[in-house]
C-alpha cells in the first residue's frame, strides 16, 4: 500500500441506465487501485433534474462532498439544502438520496467506509441496470410511497 493522488475526472468510469439519473459515476479509489479495503472513493456528475433514488447501505458508512451545483440532500426524510463546499455524513442503515435542484451540473464525492459498496456500482453498470435496481443483499431499498425524491 503506497499514498496515491487522484484527479477529479481519472479513475473507472462507469454508465448507469436511467433518465435523469446520476450519470458519469467515477471509482477512483478502491482496493484494487490502493490495496486498502478500509475504504472506496469516486464520483458523480448529476444533471439538472436528475439525482439519486432514497436508498441505504446495510453496512457502509458514507461521506458526500458536494463539489459544484445544489440540490436538495434527504436523509432519514429530512431535507437538507446542499451546494458546493458542503458535506454529509450518513451512517450504516439511513435512508438517504440527492436531487439536483439547480439548472446546471451537481457534481459530489462520496467516500465508502469499509470499501467494498463500489463494486455494487459496477455490477449495476455491467447488467444495465439503474440506482435503486439491484435489491439486497447489496443494500439497496426503494422508499415507501412519498418518501423520496
Amino acid at each position: 500500500m503506497s499514498a496515491r493522488v487522484f484527479v477529479w475526472e481519472d479513475g473507472e468510469r462507469l454508465h448507469l441506465r436511467g433518465v435523469k439519473m446520476a450519470r458519469g459515476w467515477r471509482i477512483l479509489a478502491d482496493s484494487r487501485n490502493t490495496g486498502s479495503s478500509r475504504l472506496g472513493m469516486g464520483n458523480q456528475d448529476i444533471p439538472a433534474g436528475g439525482g439519486i433514488p432514497v436508498h441505504l447501505h446495510d453496512r457502509e458508512e458514507e461521506i458526500l462532498l458536494f463539489h459544484e451545483g445544489r440540490g436538495e440532500l434527504l436523509i432519514e426524510g429530512k431535507a437538507h439544502p446542499i451546494e458546493a463546499g458542503m458535506s454529509a455524513f450518513v451512517p450504516p442503515g439511513a435512508t438517504h438520496g440527492v436531487r439536483n435542484a439547480g439548472e446546471g451540473h451537481l457534481k459530489l464525492a462520496w467516500v465508502f467506509s469499509p470499501g467494498g459498496y463500489e463494486n455494487v456500482f459496477r455490477e449495476m453498470a455491467a447488467r444495465g441496470l439503474g440506482h435503486g435496481q439491484i435489491e439486497a443483499p447489496l443494500g439497496f431499498r426503494r422508499p415507501a410511497a412519498g418518501g423520496g425524491l
